[in-house]
């Protein structure tokens, strides 16, 4: 057979689990022996470890006991519950409400999720809004998408069985998106006599920890206070107590201990010795192997694939490399 011009590939592939998708067992977690408000201990953990602690289960829950002093106090976690993260029923998409949204006016004091209950908006006047206990029942308002619609159904029913109404018979839930569909919506809602009307504002509280990871683990209070509850107003932290283990929310400019954690990241190197006709020396044949060996990972625990290109023609090619994968006839 005749002799093949033939070209030795080495590939080290850099495989290093992100953060995101590292089980809890992957991290360390650190008691911080100093009190400082939320905000604060956010920072401090995110400049000397990873960030604020999430607790995914029990066990983790047991394991912040161990490492820090039985006393009668509590220390923060990465647990907060934003006011402001309303999504639209219509698009289950995050949707700030603030400032940059003048046509949308909330009423004075509001959203202030008294009792920690508050979690539905509903109009107030049929111009402003207020954030409401979302089992209550009130009149609302439909979306109608194919004739560019508003209904009002005035028909009392809580803000779920609401949205299921409108999604049933209509589009879904109203929302308010323009100065134009605010001022569509006051000419339907005009002389109606509702007091409150539902419409597709909503949030799921308590969702994000600091690290934006979600978990479905809880270990509030519910004896002899149960949590959360906003007792004193404005109470969008959570804390762990040190004898109990149990959580309660706080107010954020509080100070507490508070828990971090480190993000333990695991780097394999793996070798590959290829060989081909083709010219390795080429920037782009290069680069071409290096895209269909990284997209090949499929492995859900490597999220980053870091890939690393040696090439020896089989002239000035090593002896191992030349006796494993550059064999002439």
């Amino acid at each position: 057979m005749p002799r093949m011009e033939e070209t030795c590939l080495l590939l080290i592939l850099l495989l290093s689990g992100g953060l995101s998708t590292l089980p809890p067992h992957s991290r360390e977690y650190h008691f911080v022996n100093q009190k400082m408000t939320w905000t604060e201990a956010q920072s401090y953990c995110r400049e000397h470890f990873t960030d604020l602690v999430t607790i995914y289960n029990s066990n983790i829950n047991q394991l912040l006991l161990s490492i820090s002093p039985r006393i009668d106090d509590s220390a923060w976690t990465g647990l907060h519950d934003d006011r402001y993260s309303w999504k639209w029923s219509m698009e289950e998409k995050a949707f700030y409400v603030g400032s940059t949204h003048e046509f949308l006016i909330w009423a004075n004091g509001q959203p202030d999720c008294v009792n920690a209950k508050e979690y539905c908006v509903a109009l107030q006047g049929q111009t402003e809004m207020n954030d409401r206990p979302c089992g209550d029942s009130y009149p609302f308002l439909c979306y109608n998408a194919k004739n560019t619609s508003y209904i009002l159904v005035k028909e009392s029913r809580s803000w779920s069985a609401a949205q299921s109404y409108c999604r049933t018979y209509h589009t879904d839930l109203t929302s308010i998106r323009s100065k134009e569909e605010k001022s569509n919506i006051t000419l339907t809602l005009n002389g109606s006599g509702v007091q409150y009307v539902w419409i597709g504002l909503y949030r799921d509280p308590w969702a994000p920890w600091s690290d934006n990871t979600t978990s479905t683990f809880t270990n509030w209070m519910s004896y002899p206070y149960k949590e959360p509850n906003n007792y004193y107003g404005s109470e969008d932290c959570a804390a762990l107590h040190l004898m109990s283990g149990v959580w309660a929310d706080g107010s954020c400019t509080g100070r507490d201990f508070f828990f971090c954690f480190t993000a333990v990241t695991k780097q394999t190197v793996v070798k590959m010795k290829l060989q081909s006709e083709a010219d390795m020396h080429s920037t782009e044949i290069q680069q071409q192997v290096s895209q269909q060996v990284s997209s090949s990972v499929t492995n859900t625990n490597l999220t980053q694939v870091q890939t690393m290109l040696h090439v020896f023609h089989h002239l000035h090619i090593l002896s191992s490399c030349q006796a494993s994968c550059c064999q002439k006839d």
